[in-house]
């Protein structure tokens, strides 16, 4: 089987090569906001967009009209023209919102599709327009090369290096199943009992975390002061980004590798956020980062990984007998008034969305 693999490094570029980056990153967000409010005015007064084709043959034009595109790698800034192109085509097709301006220090990156060198017996990338810059190299890559993106947060530059590998997955089995059901109290109650603290870090460091961002905004916006608080909130923010994402790659790992049939609950992360009460402690336990992780791990260890509808009442059911009830929050014990079974609430959910599973299971 033929799949993409990416591998990420960290950059670290001397001061001319960051300078050289950031003047990237400027150029392709410039490009792509120009092309963004060319396409917004032409459709005002025609009634139409212009596409990839057409964008790439006035890059030429704008380079003149604007030589600082110049110094930047000219496959770039097409990349980025075809990245616009791509957003108003899944747009259309309904799949996204329609393409947003890009802002300064939000998503910035740009790609090389050729002319980029990999040296790793040097610890080096060779970056068209910016040059050999040293890069932390922790892993080997393989695979064949299809592309670079370099791209900055948090003041850090990273480079992700997309390769496409032939992998032979292995046999497939179906041993030891289990349902999971994630909450926020604990962070998720396995069918075969077990349960998964939940860790929290965002609210462990939340009073750390305002007493830094109520320091950045009593500063002069812009000066040196203020450059260096907001990297040190910047810092803290990466710290618990971090920890969250380690905890969710050690527990999903664990349950990929000791289960051959998971279940899990289809949910709406992004409607559940909007409950004001809970949008902190949904966004802190990651459910969305966890299901990915299930997702994608399942497939390289060719694992069944089978997501139970949405509204399925998993917590509404009684895991023995079938019979349905009402669930409030603050009742965390299910008492069955049809079979009089008692069970913990989200380990009664477990068994429910393990059986649902189950039934929905196609080998």
């Amino acid at each position: 089987m033929i799949v993409n693999k990416a591998y990420k490094f960290r950059l670290e570029p001397n001061k001319t090569q960051t300078e050289r980056l950031n003047k990237s990153v400027g150029s392709i967000r410039f490009v792509y906001n120009y092309f963004l409010k060319l396409n917004k005015e032409k459709y005002e007064k025609e009634k139409q967009f212009i596409f990839n084709n057409e964008m790439i043959k006035k890059l030429p034009s704008l380079k003149e009209e604007y030589p600082f595109l110049k110094e930047v790698f000219s496959q770039s800034l097409q990349t980025a023209v075809r990245n616009l192109s791509n957003a108003f085509t899944r747009c259309f097709k309904g799949l996204a919102q329609f393409p947003q301006f890009k802002k300064k220090g939000k998503h910035d990156s740009f790609t090389c599709p050729q002319k980029f060198r990999i040296l790793q017996e040097k610890n080096k990338i060779f970056i068209p327009k910016v040059g050999e810059v040293k890069y932390r190299n922790s892993q080997e890559i393989t695979g064949e090369v299809k592309s670079i993106t370099i791209s900055k947060k948090n003041y850090k530059w990273f480079v992700s290096v997309l390769t496409e590998q032939e992998i032979t997955l292995p046999e497939k089995t179906f041993n030891n199943p289990v349902g999971i059901d994630v909450g926020l109290k604990s962070f998720a109650v396995l069918s075969n009992g077990d349960e998964i603290e939940n860790p929290r870090f965002y609210r462990k460091l939340e009073n750390k975390l305002k007493k830094e961002s109520r320091k950045l905004s009593s500063k002069i916006k812009f000066s040196k002061n203020w450059i260096k608080q907001k990297i040190k909130l910047a810092k803290l923010q990466e710290y618990i980004a971090n920890c969250r994402r380690d905890f969710l790659d050690k527990v999903s790992t664990k349950i990929v590798n000791n289960h051959d049939v998971i279940c899990i609950e289809d949910l709406n992360v992004k409607g559940m956020i909007k409950n004001r009460h809970l949008s902190k402690s949904i966004s802190d336990v990651g459910w969305g980062m966890f299901t990915n992780m299930l997702k994608y791990k399942s497939f390289f260890k060719n694992k069944s990984l089978i997501e139970v509808e949405r509204f399925y009442p998993s917590s509404k059911t009684c895991s023995k007998c079938g019979s349905l009830k009402l669930m409030p929050l603050h009742l965390r014990t299910y008492v069955c008034e049809n079979c009089n079974s008692e069970i913990d609430r989200d380990y009664n959910a477990s068994l429910n969305i393990l059986n649902r599973g189950l039934i929905l299971f196609v080998p």
